[in-house]
This record gives C-alpha cells, sequence and structure tokens, in this order.
C-alpha cells in the first residue's frame, strides 16, 4: 500500500512538473511592445456657456425674470443655424445669513457650439444684453477627430509590425505572431479663454479669438510571439 501511495505521488510530481514546463513553454518567446502616433490638429469649434441668475426675495418672481431672460435669448438664437443650443442647469436656491433665509438665488445656464467663430463672437455680444458669459473653450469637431484618429491608428499599427519586425530580426527569429493587440485614444482638454461682460458689450468690433490646437494621439500596445529561432 505504501509502495502505491509514493508511486502516485512520483507519477503527480511529474505530472505537474509536465504542466508547468507546458504553460511555461507558451509564454517563453513572448515580448510586450508599446508603440503610439499623435498630431497637432487645430480646434475647430467655438463653444460658450452662458447664463442669467437674478436674486431676491420671491422665488416665484426670479424664475420668471430668468425664464424670460432665457426665452428671450433662445428666441433671437433661432435665426442662427450653424449654432447648437443646449440648456443646462437650472437651479433655485436659498442664500442664507446665520441660519436665516434671507433671500433666494435662481440661475439657468445655456451653451453655444458653432463652427462659425466669427459668427459665434457676434451672437455674444449681442446676447450679453441680458445673459452673461461664463466661459470659452475650443474643441475638435467630431467629424474632424474621426477622420484624424483613422489616420493615426493606421501610423500606429505602422509602428507596431515594424516595431515587432525589428525585434525578431534583431534576436534572430524569423517570424512572429501577434498574441494579443490593444488601440486605444486620447486628446489634451480644451483650451479654454474668458472675456468679462463689459469688454465684449463694450467693443465696437467683435472680438476675435485664437483657437488653438489640441493633441490627438493614438497608443497601440500587445505581446508578440517570436516563431522559427534562426
Amino acid at each position: 500500500m505504501k509502495r502505491q501511495i509514493i508511486y502516485f505521488l512520483i507519477l503527480s510530481c511529474f505530472m505537474l512538473a509536465d504542466v508547468y514546463a507546458h504553460e511555461a513553454a507558451k509564454t517563453y518567446n513572448q515580448v510586450s511592445l508599446e508603440v503610439s502616433s499623435s498630431a497637432d490638429v487645430d480646434n475647430d469649434t467655438m463653444i460658450a456657456s452662458m447664463y442669467v441668475q437674478e436674486e431676491g426675495s420671491s422665488a416665484a418672481a426670479l424664475s420668471n425674470e430668468v425664464n424670460r431672460k432665457i426665452n428671450w435669448a433662445l428666441e433671437r438664437l433661432k435665426q442662427y443655424r450653424s449654432i447648437e443650443v443646449e440648456t443646462e442647469n437650472y437651479t433655485t436656491s436659498p442664500v442664507y445669513n446665520k441660519n436665516q433665509i434671507i433671500s433666494w438665488r435662481v440661475r439657468q445656464s445655456i451653451k453655444l457650439e458653432s463652427k462659425d467663430m466669427p459668427l459665434m463672437s457676434e451672437v455674444l455680444g449681442d446676447l450679453q444684453g441680458q445673459l452673461k458669459l461664463n466661459g470659452i473653450s475650443f474643441d475638435v469637431s467630431q467629424s474632424k477627430r474621426e477622420s484624424q484618429t483613422k489616420i493615426l491608428i493606421d501610423k500606429a499599427l505602422a509602428a507596431f509590425t515594424e516595431r515587432a519586425s525589428q525585434i525578431a530580426n534583431t534576436l534572430r527569429y524569423g517570424d512572429y505572431k501577434i498574441v494579443n493587440i490593444h488601440v486605444s485614444t486620447s486628446g489634451s482638454s480644451p483650451r479654454y479663454q474668458s472675456r468679462s461682460m463689459s469688454v465684449m458689450s463694450e467693443a465696437k468690433v467683435a472680438p476675435e479669438f485664437s483657437a488653438g490646437d489640441k493633441t490627438l494621439s493614438v497608443r497601440v500596445s500587445g505581446s508578440i510571439e517570436l516563431d522559427k529561432k534562426i
């Protein structure tokens, strides 16, 4: 009986060793690598945030006044088909002093977005008769981003293939195969500019803005398995 147990233990050890050797062989010739491709792309879209804020003793009266000004702005913006308009946060909040409500504050924002930057500049100056400018940012439009990203993906994949071939040749392997590959994209944050209400509303000529650019990048990472040792 003891001999059978010892024989079984020895056989199990050989089987485990064979499994470990087989698993090690799977990754023995694998190499991980990563490449990237990037480009500075001109921002072609202007995004502006404007708001109305009123403060007083009657929340209902304040809401009516905020609604009136926002509706006035939305009505004026209907004539500009190249400008996308979106209403945003609407808040009503109490103002406290020594744990007592002394007044109410009502605020609503709208977002304007367009590729026609000269027109946007003029419209912002006009709307500041009733609304306040919260901030301006610039970005790459979705269509332009997708077009540029496709180009960067092609470049990054070509660089990955070139790097894999370089590794195989340098290590004296005749071939390789891709084990896994991952593609990810990214873009830097928009660049912001802001101008005070008085500067824009009092200017006789519509202000000019520098849209700047954004860095788009594509990263390709993965593993290859070297084959056919020379």
